[in-house]
């Protein structure tokens, strides 16, 4: 896991208002834990992982073009509109970052933009906001 994304989710987990929503933030893609997570009150939790790639073929300067992705799902054992919501409380604090707390310092995050879209677990026992993230990096 980068350190952008590592301390996006740490930002994520210390949020006054997504703290309560959730039973913690996992970092990358570890489904076991998640079902471990969404067993217990709240019955929601978060994944941050880093996009495994992220390219735009492209001649010129490289003013405001995305230079990776990190993906956000969303995932909660109670209801959709829970779900929702709370990749809803995501957004709103994604856009009041320009920067992340990390090592006692502050790391540059330069949101770009993001795309989102909804899915299920395969026994539809709980729903998944799934978040992706563009971001450039700031220098």
């Amino acid at each position: 896991m980068s350190t952008l994304s590592s301390a996006l989710a740490a930002s994520l987990q210390n949020s006054d208002a997504i703290g309560p929503l959730i039973t913690g933030v996992i970092s990358g893609r570890n489904f076991v834990l998640q079902d471990e997570m969404v067993s217990n009150s709240p019955y929601a939790c978060l994944m941050v992982a880093d996009m495994p790639s992220h390219g735009v073929p492209y001649l010129g300067g490289d003013n405001d073009r995305v230079s990776g992705q990190i993906e956000v799902r969303a995932v909660s054992a109670t209801s959709e509109d829970a779900a929702k919501a709370l990749i809803e409380a995501v957004k709103a604090h994604l856009r009041s970052l320009s920067s992340l707390p990390w090592g006692g310092g502050q790391l540059p995050f330069g949101l770009v933009g993001w795309s989102l879209y909804s899915d299920t677990s395969d026994d539809l026992l709980q729903w998944i906001e799934i978040l992706t993230i563009d971001f450039k990096a700031v220098e």
